[in-house]
């Protein structure tokens, strides 16, 4: 108990300390953003360089189809339960000294590999039945071929789920680069992997590509993890429900709000072959772009507004919040145009022919189509990165309920919209739905999160005498 006391008083000076020489710090958060910025953005070159050079050797059709409708069952198990880990790992770890994060570390580490084995071992077994209910448009022997790239991909969980505590715990600590780093070290690594071998092991290889892509940033991580003791057998089972009591409902709200994607692989498995892998293509391009604004505008400041947070400092928070949100639209709405630009020029006479000498075996058809998508697409690269910091922002507050509500009611109106497009407008029509969704639920979560910072503000400042008008985030 005395040494619980301790660790708290601890934590309680750090954070003044913190809060004292913030501008100190600044110089070091913009120097640690740009590094990120510039590390991600070479991973989202060589990751976007492996998802083209695939499609552009296999062609889109039933190979690739087979390949990203195979991902969907991996993706929903990282969606429901690796995801939510990941965003309350974050809090959990930066609210606790060194040698507290340490002592939790271990444990959760060795917990989240069992229980990712047995999650890998059950959808191996679930896979030939599920894979075929959740993309009911693929031929059968296309949907074979989908199973056994699944039952490949599936591996891969394990890795994820290890390396989702090792990076939360490294960046609590302050080491952001390295996580980052040993992304970047992968990517490139299935890179290689994929121009010596696709074209002799073709569709296969570039699921076990993906395995080693996921997986091998979790053993470059862990050597430079401490381990902890770990405690008794009790601390670790009450580390373990204190985990699990702030992820519950964050699971049961991913099992409708962040599975979305489900709705938009099996209306895309409607439409004519390729609509898939199109889709999954656009998808991965705005996601990467989107990771690269998270990866140097957001993850430096999480410990930091959970800092903020704690400390009841909603005046600074604000601050923060703006100052990150202007970037992050100013970035979007830049790199939206830039891909416009982009695409607008390739449709001029004089660069066709540098296009067509990247095309492989697609079709100058298949890269109009893509790129219509992708713009039609771009409400994700301008709302995606709003939704992760304003959902942070409640996270470093403990609340996971709200988010998750509000998530709800966009998503229950995203699935309608992403519907009715695919009646009217196809493919290009799912993509308006899934850009309306993602714009409406950082319009609900704003308002919502406004007027909860003005009414703590001012609950403070009522007890220390003062009367300031209402906060704004924006």
């Amino acid at each position: 108990m005395l040494q619980r006391q301790i660790h708290w008083i601890m934590i309680e000076s750090r954070m003044s300390v913190e809060n004292k020489s913030a501008c100190e710090l600044h110089p070091r958060h913009l120097r640690v953003s740009a590094a990120l910025s510039a590390i991600t953005l070479a991973q989202i070159f060589s990751a976007f360089g492996i998802q083209w050079y695939t499609v552009a050797h296999l062609g889109v059709g039933v190979q690739t189809d087979a390949l990203y409708a195979g991902a969907t069952l991996s993706q929903i198990a990282i969606a429901l339960l690796i995801e939510p880990l990941g965003l309350v790992l974050i809090p959990f770890f930066s609210s606790r000294v060194e040698i507290d994060q340490d002592w939790a570390g271990w444990p959760l580490l060795c917990v989240i590999g069992a229980a990712s084995s047995i999650s890998v071992a059950i959808l191996f077994l679930l896979a030939p039945i599920v894979v075929p209910i959740l993309a009911p448009g693929l031929a059968e022997p296309t949907a074979n071929l989908a199973v056994g790239l699944a039952q490949v991909q599936i591996v891969g969980l394990i890795g994820v789920g290890c390396g989702t505590v090792l990076t939360c715990l490294s960046q609590a600590q302050g080491r952001f680069v390295w996580p980052a780093l040993s992304v970047l070290i992968c990517v490139s690594g299935g890179w290689v992997l994929l121009v010596f071998g696709l074209d002799r092991w073709g569709v296969r290889l570039a699921a076990w590509a993906q395995v080693f892509i996921v997986t091998g940033p979790a053993l470059l991580i862990f050597p430079a993890v401490k381990k902890g003791g770990g405690g008794s057998y009790s601390d670790v089972v009450s580390l373990g429900k204190a985990v699990w009591g702030q992820m519950r409902p964050l699971v049961i709200s991913a099992s409708y709000n962040r599975t979305s994607f489900l709705v938009d692989r099996l209306l895309a498995s409607l439409l004519m072959p390729g609509s898939i892998v199109i889709l999954e293509l656009v998808w991965r391009i705005h996601s990467a772009i989107v990771r690269v604004i998270n990866q140097g505008l957001i993850t430096p400041i999480l410990p930091q507004l959970t800092s903020l947070s704690h400390r009841r400092e909603w005046p600074q928070l604000v601050g923060l919040c703006k100052e990150r949100l202007l970037w992050i639209c100013g970035l979007s709405v830049m790199t939206v145009g830039l891909l416009g630009g982009t695409g607008l020029l390739c449709r001029i006479t004089v660069l066709q022919d540098v296009c067509k000498s990247l095309l492989g075996s697609l079709h100058v058809d298949d890269l109009s189509r893509i790129w219509i998508v992708l713009m039609s697409c771009s409400g994700v690269l301008l709302s995606a990165s709003i939704n992760h910091l304003l959902v942070s922002v409640f996270y470093a507050q403990g609340d996971t309920k709200t988010p998750a509500k509000i998530e709800a009611l966009a998503n229950t109106i995203g699935l309608i919209l992403k519907s009715v497009g695919c009646l009217l407008g196809g493919l290009i029509g799912i993509a308006i739905g899934v850009s309306c969704y993602y714009a409406l639920n950082a319009l609900l979560l704003g308002i919502v999160l406004r007027r909860r910072l003005s009414a703590q503000r001012l609950e403070r400042d009522s007890r220390d005498g003062k009367s300031l008008a209402p906060v704004a985030i924006y």
